[in-house]
């Protein structure tokens, strides 16, 4: 399913979100848990915005930054609301503790809630511009992990080409997070950029991949603020998709 992400549209309410989701054609919505819009934390809310819209949510990803506690609250709410993945970020490089609690807790987790837990390939960030801001976020780490979700625009800030980390991280890809680099600004549009994404897609439909992917494209770029220009950019994202995928 292509669905979109409520991160690409951040700003509006989740209500809006959904309606423009749908009259777009999108299939379903991911919906990035955020500590500043409780809605997004209200799993009754969302149970009754997938029935209204007849839309669902197939992802939730966790907060920006967890801590054990709100991962938890994540479980807790993609599992009333059945997502079929939880994606969280890689942690801090020196949130040792979370860290530790990642790699000896979710692989029981997956088990109990009966759910991909999927670990998303993180953006370029340095420490004194040396040390990476994140841990568990290179390609051995995230196939250690057994299920990733792979930013597409995040491994461009890293310089890693994207058919090569594909290929290698083919065995376990369980979400596409897709948007195009244009510019040098990541998240941008689908048609307008670097990316290979044609190729991209087209080895995706080739090799039988049969997993959701996600619209996570900035805002901005979707000139969101404007609808009607903003619902034209979101008809246009699903026509690329469309082409390649379906």
């Amino acid at each position: 399913m292509f669905l979109l992400s409520t991160d690409s549209l951040r700003g509006y309410g989740l209500n809006r979100i959904f309606e423009f989701a749908k009259e777009a054609g999108f299939e379903g919505i991911e919906v990035v848990l955020d500590v500043r819009q409780f809605d997004t934390q209200d799993a009754d809310y969302l149970n009754e915005l997938q029935k209204q819209y007849g839309l669902p949510i197939r992802v939730v990803r966790a907060f920006p930054n967890s801590t054990i506690k709100q991962t938890m609250l994540a479980l807790e709410i993609a599992h009333a609301v059945e997502a079929k993945v939880l994606v969280i970020e890689p942690p801090k490089l020196f949130d040792f503790k979370y860290k530790d609690w990642i790699k000896k807790q979710v692989p029981a987790f997956r088990k109990k809630y009966q759910m991909s837990i999927a670990l998303k390939n993180g953006p370029s960030e340095y420490l004194w511009g040396i040390l990476p801001g994140r841990a568990m976020s290179s390609i051995p780490d995230l196939q250690s992990f057994k299920e990733v979700c792979l930013d597409v625009s995040n491994l461009y800030g890293k310089k890693i080409d994207l058919m090569r980390a594909y290929d290698i991280m083919k065995p376990y890809l369980t979400h596409v997070h897709l948007s195009n680099v244009n510019k040098g600004l990541d998240h941008s549009l689908l048609d307008e950029g670097i990316m290979p994404l044609e190729s991209f897609l087209t080895k995706l439909k080739k090799d039988g991949y049969d997993k959701d992917i996600s619209l996570v494209v900035r805002p901005k770029s979707l000139l969101a603020g404007d609808d009607k220009v903003m619902m034209k950019n979101l008809e246009k994202a699903r026509k690329f998709f469309d082409k390649y995928m379906v």
